[in-house]
């Protein structure tokens, strides 16, 4: 996910593929912008981190914002060597942080300062949930947190109404119940998912769930939209679709 707020560029993730990331920043961003100001990693799994390592390498980068979870793998071990050998400023994302995008707001609502232990899937329980909101208009950018981290989320009483859902872990049934459904209570739903993929998703259980409270027209999926943009002013939103490439 790629945020733009005038010549400021946040990158939150950066997908499995090195040279998918670098193919589409270089479609979304100024030719001559190498400088992304914040780059986000909501968890190392390798489906989020390959493309990260890669915007290191290519783009100057001022800050990172991360968990601080490792994986233990090589893939973690290369990002946390080029974070050190940039020396770029580091911080451990918590419940409460907030970050000014000019008229934008970017707050970290998970994980908590005491990670959550002994859950189905630490890793992803523990992963880097946002709020965006500029205005009237917000997005809950939810990472791939699971049922325990929804719950968390809404029985300490969590802002999660929000105009747009970047649903979790790629539309899986680990996540998205009924009651952090409600809870965010969305217009809007996105699901970031890559076509004919090996696991299945999106669940046909969320997508009818999802269907039920927003109405299928409001669902929006990479595997089927390829590139989706959002602008918003703070009052309206326009959604575009700008296809697979």
């Amino acid at each position: 996910m790629l945020i733009q707020q005038g010549s400021q560029q946040v990158l939150i993730d950066g997908g499995p593929s090195p040279r998918s990331i670098s193919l589409e920043l270089g479609r979304q961003m100024p030719f001559w912008d190498r400088t992304i100001e914040l780059v986000i990693l909501t968890h190392p799994d390798q489906d989020h981190l390959a493309g990260l390592v890669e915007v290191l390498k290519r783009y100057r980068v001022e800050k990172v914002l991360d968990p601080n979870l490792d994986s233990g793998t090589p893939l973690y071990g290369e990002w946390q060597g080029l974070v050190a050998e940039k020396e770029l400023e580091r911080i451990t994302a918590r419940a409460g942080q907030q970050i000014a995008l000019g008229e934008a707001t970017l707050t970290v609502l998970h994980p908590p300062e005491a990670l959550l232990k002994d859950t189905d899937e630490d890793t992803d329980n523990n992963g880097v949930v946002l709020c965006l909101k500029t205005g009237n208009v917000s997005f809950i950018l939810a990472a791939d947190i699971r049922r325990e981290a929804e719950l968390h989320l809404i029985t300490r009483r969590a802002v999660l109404k929000s105009t747009v859902l970047k649903v979790a872990h790629h539309g899986s049934d680990t996540s998205t119940s009924q009651e952090f459904l409600s809870a965010v209570d969305p217009q809007i739903a996105v699901l970031s998912v890559g076509a004919d993929n090996k696991f299945g998703h999106p669940n046909p259980d969320v997508v009818t769930r999802l269907e039920q409270q927003i109405g299928a027209d409001n669902i929006y999926r990479t595997d089927h939209h390829g590139t989706i943009q959002f602008t918003t002013d703070g009052e309206k939103l326009w959604v575009r679709i700008l296809g697979a490439r």
